[in-house]
């Protein structure tokens, strides 16, 4: 029995819900698998894209042929627009009007309205701040892998790390003495030792690293 059938079968969820690019590991859900949930569901698949823009493939093209498919996007990351708390979702015209019937009317201000649909005259800007991103990414990788830091593969705007023998704790502790925040995420299951540095821009990314070989090459 596949893993998906052996998770969904039992429960016959209403709604099931997947993360892709996943928070907190980065990596993105095959499309082999999106369409396998999308077969065993007996209700709505919903495809938590926040970090989408960021990785190589996407479930928005699964959208036109499955009608039980939700794909939920963010202005909060590619955008930068956070303090919003703008999305929105892709999915099939009858799940919209349902939507629709059951929205508050007041959901959205006008401002976040506005902001929303100025953000779309700067598509080309949005996504060439998302190749740089991406590329800075992939240089961050490298460099941890150079030096010996354990990290999980990444199509996310983040890298999960770990520094092997070094607790999450002290690790946090000791980039937090050089200014430099991470997220610690050991208390996650699974997850023990791990930290998650957000990828910024190319002075930032430096300031990181060279915090980074100051706490490797500590006692």
């Amino acid at each position: 029995m596949f893993a998906e059938a052996a998770a969904i079968d039992p429960a016959a969820p209403a709604v099931v819900f997947l993360c892709s690019p996943n928070n907190p590991t980065g990596r993105v859900e095959g499309v082999e698998v999106i369409e396998r949930v999308l077969e065993l569901a007996p209700g709505l698949v919903i495809v938590d894209e926040a970090y989408g823009q960021f990785a190589p493939r996407s479930a928005l093209e699964l959208a036109s042929t499955h009608r039980n498919l939700v794909v939920v996007r963010t202005f909060s990351k590619t955008w930068s627009l956070a303090a919003l708390r703008l999305g929105y979702a892709v999915a099939d015209a009858e799940i919209v009007d349902a939507l629709f019937s059951v929205s508050l009317p007041y959901h959205l201000d006008a401002l976040k309205q506005a902001a929303g649909r100025l953000a779309l005259d700067y598509v080309d800007d949005m996504h060439d701040r998302v190749r740089r991103l991406v590329a800075e990414r992939e240089r961050l990788l490298d460099e941890l892998e150079g030096r010996l830091v354990e990290t999980s593969p990444s199509q996310a705007n983040f890298i999960l790390f770990r520094v092997p023998g070094r607790s999450a704790s002290v690790v946090w502790n000791a980039l937090v003495g050089h200014s430099v925040i991470v997220r610690d995420l050991s208390s996650y299951d699974d997850l023990q030792g791990f930290l998650r540095v957000t990828v910024g821009t190319p002075q930032e990314n430096d300031t990181f690293l060279a915090a980074l070989d100051t706490v490797l090459a500590s006692a």
